[in-house]
């Protein structure tokens, strides 16, 4: 997608002037939507454009991602100059906290949209542009507006649903919220549809793309993702089993692990937002910000990360899983420079995959299969085996420990344990009470005991610029009180 760069700063300039002309009532100029259609998507090239800001926009997301993924839960805490989400960690949560901010995902989803709109328009104009090649790029586009929307599932539960891109000034942004039953179906739609259309193994020897970008492979990992949060277990089951019978991916050997986050782009892993620090400085906002490979962390590791790991675990890093980020080699021990903020955002891994099936396998009651994933893990990890006895909770307390220690510090934390948490309807919301009390201050307990029991106050609130922008929000209830 590099040599998109000079066609990303085109459509920029070119929305920019657009946007600047419809402020200026005077001036006799065509209705936006006309210039957009007739000035810029006129050729392939405009429509890669797109695909290329699409990606880059989801990829200024992942510092909050990141954020959301891990500062409520029980691995790390924020320093004071990240103010905003500290206060999260802290449980004190209101509307008008400044990280609460859902506006880079829609900017992604719209970008989508636009795609979605526009791209089989150029298939009229462009002879050298095939239908298989756009079809497959509306697919990218379902995939990565049905990622944005799972993400807005985990933080907010409900959000509008906006399926049009606002190309126009007959595009409504007065939008109510959507249930997240509603939301969990349109992405279920969009993923299964995509699949039929996406890249299979075309940019297989090209492993920053066939990695960076969805194929039918990232398209399943999602689509699996989903269906454990949903709990639709056999349909999680079935493909996984798409991703594992495929052959293209494998757990990286214990020998060369770290390889999984540098250089990346492993056989290990399905898809990841890609960073290049040598190409136009294109740093990882989450590597320069938050965990810098020189100079101090921004987060400390609280006292459940540093003991969770036994000894000889190689997933423990050297000296903790910052290294993830901060390292290019751990033996030797080699720091990356101020030059190599550049480490791609994992979002999927065959471990992840084998991890999802082991819990999809365990709550159907299928224990010994779901044993067996879960030592596949242990043993990359330099780990013995593990005999697990037959019963539901054991096998979720033994999954939820194994992917706290394989996706330490990679943004899943929170959202692992509060699907753990929202199984039969909050039947174990235990797991997160006692998580938030425990990181809570002691004299904060007393207060947080009673309101940590309403299940809505594991969402975040809706922000307050965003309430007083569409009139047709309603705040989440635990916060509007």
């Amino acid at each position: 997608m590099k040599n998109l760069k000079k066609h990303i700063s085109y459509l920029l300039i070119a929305l920019f002037l657009i946007g600047f002309a419809s402020c200026n009532e005077w001036l006799d100029v065509e209705p936006e939507n006309k210039l957009v259609k007739q000035e810029f998507w006129q050729k392939k090239e405009d429509v890669a454009a797109v695909m290329a800001a699409m990606y880059n926009a989801y990829g200024r997301n992942c510092v909050d991602l990141w954020a959301w993924g891990e500062v409520r839960a029980d691995m790390i805490e924020f320093s004071s100059s990240f103010g905003d989400y500290q206060r999260i960690g802290k449980s004190e949560i209101l509307p008008t906290n400044g990280s609460i901010d859902w506006s880079g995902f829609y900017n992604t989803i719209n970008l989508a949209n636009t795609i979605l709109l526009f791209a089989e328009d150029v298939l009229l104009l462009d002879e050298t542009f095939d239908s298989k090649t756009e079809k497959a790029y509306e697919a990218e586009a379902l995939f990565l507006r049905s990622k944005c929307y799972f993400d807005l599932v985990r933080v907010w539960k409900e959000v509008p649903l906006v399926l049009e891109a606002s190309s126009s000034d007959t595009v409504s942004f007065s939008i109510p919220k959507n249930s997240e039953v509603e939301i969990i179906k349109q992405i279920e739609t969009d993923l299964l549809q995509a699949k039929t259309t996406a890249f299979s193994d075309e940019y297989a020897g090209t492993p920053e793309i066939f990695k960076g970008r969805a194929n039918v492979y990232s398209i399943n990992a999602l689509l699996a993702d989903v269906y454990l949060w949903s709990e639709q277990y056999e349909k999680c089951i079935r493909v996984c089993d798409e991703i594992i019978n495929s052959g293209k991916f494998r757990l990286q050997g214990t020998n060369n692990w770290f390889e999984l986050y540098y250089p990346g782009n492993a056989p290990e892993s399905i898809f990841e937002i890609q960073f290049n620090d040598a190409y136009e400085n294109e740093e990882n906002p989450f590597n320069v910000n938050v965990i810098p490979p020189v100079g101090s962390s921004r987060i400390s590791m609280k006292p459940y990360a540093q003991e969770l790991f036994a000894k000889g675990d190689i997933r423990k890093g050297d000296p903790d899983p910052r290294s993830k980020y901060q390292y290019k080699s751990l033996t030797p021990k080699t720091k990356r420079t101020s030059n190599e903020r550049d480490a791609n955002m994992i979002y999927y891994r065959y471990a992840d995959i084998l991890l999802i099936k082991a819990e999809a396998l365990a709550e159907t009651g299928n224990f010994s299969e779901s044993n067996n994933y879960i030592n596949q893990i242990l043993e990359r990890a330099t780990l013995p085996p593990m005999t697990i006895a037959n019963d539901l909770e054991q096998f979720r307390s033994v999954i939820m420990d194994q992917r706290a220690k394989e996706f330490a510090l990679e943004g899943k934390r929170w959202f692992d344990v509060l699907r753990f948490a929202k199984k039969n309807n909050f039947e174990n919301k235990y797991l997160i009470v006692n998580m938030i009390l425990s990181g809570a201050d002691v004299k904060q307990r007393p207060i947080l005991q009673s309101r940590v029991l309403d299940t809505m106050s594991y969402y975040l609130p809706i922000s307050q610029a965003e309430l007083d922008h569409n009139p047709l929000l309603e705040q989440n209830p635990y916060y509007d009180r």
